[in-house]
């Protein structure tokens, strides 16, 4: 598999944030060791906050899932307090971590993340 440019993710990015229309505020693409490599957002927030929430959810989640002899997983979805979300994917050999403006259209954001984001299975 060919690694994936930093031009192919700019337009995923781009792409997914118009099609989420606005239930989605950021969208960051995360490594597998927890740094940010991409951001798309419409608020003040730091990208590196994202991704370690992201990071550490993830972490937890494997060591659980480890202890259930479980494969994996594809995603992710955390409901925050204030009513938002954070939807973290996998896509490619990275992760991508949605936050969601409160109360969002789940049904909506997540066909646009299937329509967009590969399926690894």
């Amino acid at each position: 598999m060919r690694p994936i440019t930093n031009q192919e993710m700019k337009s995923l990015l781009d792409d997914l944030m118009k099609s989420c229309e606005d239930w989605v505020e950021a969208i960051v693409i995360i490594s597998e060791e927890g740094a940010p490599i991409m951001h798309s957002m419409c608020i003040d927030l730091e990208p590196d906050y994202i991704a370690v929430a992201s990071s550490a959810i993830l972490g937890s989640a494997s060591a659980v899932l480890e202890l259930l002899n479980s494969r994996g997983f594809d995603s992710i979805d955390v409901r925050l307090k204030e009513g938002r979300y954070l939807l973290v994917r996998r896509y490619e050999d990275y992760y991508l971590a949605a936050l969601t403006r409160p109360e969002p259209n789940l049904g909506f954001i997540s066909l646009a993340l299937e329509a967009y984001l590969p399926s690894r299975r």
